[in-house]
């Protein structure tokens, strides 16, 4: 490698460095900023449920015969199956009925499967619930190692800024771990045996978040999600509601729909549609690494916001429509 690759590399990484420092700065500037007021009524409304919660554990307890195995295996898994499908639903609903039709204006692909092939959809529900019995095996193969930590299935439920905390911290976990491996997915020797499964759908709808490769499962899916709450050692009512948390938003984000007050899923919808942009979950590492460049300069990019309207997100930044070539005299 000669001086000028080796000046150009070490320019390429200080800025790289640069782009962490203001998006990692800047949130913690944020947040620290909203402390005193969003943390305050937080707590607040955290400390008004707090009874209903306990008293919703306790019951679970006693459901489980206090088994701590029981709760933690088939308790988590019960409680992830239930919100992805009841939450799919009403998606899988809209995707092969095409209705109610006021719906549609909010697809981002809009010209793209609707309603589904009902024959790829079979398959892919079929997939999705292998992965789930998956999930299942790999919880209670992780079960001797959540105990090693101190993860504990106790009465008494965490305090609402330990949650917060540890849930900042299992976003953050995520973040790294899937980011790598999605790109190392990605790597063509690695793609075609198993990453493609999941790219068949370039216009994706909510299931297909754990629409994978076996492979890909394990290691893109549950891994980062597990990895946080073993790191910390977490109460496993946190663990339920991270999971939780964590297969809504992958069932958001490959939804297919921008609807009013839901987290954009333009990121992610951008990714099948191109395939080689947009790796990550929170787009830091995407930024950092510059591997969401071209989305950053895409209409999609502008219209990634959490929008409060019901006007479509893509009628307030409409595609550029190139100029008419004038008539010839």
């Amino acid at each position: 490698m000669d001086l000028a690759q080796i000046k150009t590399r070490l320019v390429s990484f200080y800025s790289s460095i640069q782009k962490a420092v203001f998006i990692i700065g800047g949130s913690i500037i944020v947040l620290a900023a909203a402390r005193n007021s969003l943390t305050w009524h937080l707590t607040r409304l955290w400390g008004l449920s707090h009874d209903f919660w306990q008293e919703s554990w306790w019951k679970v307890m006693n459901m489980c015969g206090n088994d701590d195995a029981t709760i933690a295996i088939i308790g988590t898994n019960i409680a992830s199956i239930s919100i992805f499908w009841g939450f799919n639903a009403f998606l899988i609903y809209i995707d092969v009925t095409g209705k109610p039709v006021f719906l549609q204006k909010y697809k981002i692909q809009e010209e793209k499967q609707v309603p589904v092939d009902r024959a790829k959809l079979l398959r892919c529900i079929k997939v999705v619930i292998f992965n789930q019995f998956l999930s299942f095996v790999l919880t209670a193969l992780f079960y001797p190692l959540f105990k090693w930590r101190g993860m504990s299935t106790g009465l008494a439920l965490p305090t609402f800024q330990v949650v917060l905390f540890q849930l900042g911290g299992f976003i953050l976990v995520e973040e790294v771990l899937f980011y790598y491996c999605h790109r190392l997915l990605h790597h063509p020797r690695i793609y075609k045996h198993v990453h493609k499964m999941h790219h068949e759908w370039t216009a994706p709808i909510g299931i297909v978040g754990i629409y994978a490769h076996p492979i890909e499962h394990i290691f893109s899916n549950v891994i980062p999600v597990f990895t946080g709450p073993l790191l910390f050692g977490s109460h496993f009512a946190t663990l339920w509601l991270w999971t939780v948390i964590a297969l809504v938003n992958t069932s958001n984000s490959h939804s297919g729909y921008h609807f009013p007050a839901f987290p954009s899923a333009e990121q992610h919808d951008y990714h099948h549609l191109k395939f080689n942009q947009c790796y990550g979950v929170l787009g830091i590492l995407d930024r950092l690494h510059n591997t969401d460049g071209n989305f950053r300069a895409s209409k999609n990019y502008q219209r990634h916001i959490m929008h409060f309207s019901l006007e479509p997100v893509k009628q307030s930044f409409p595609d550029e429509v190139p100029p008419k070539a004038g008539k010839s005299s």
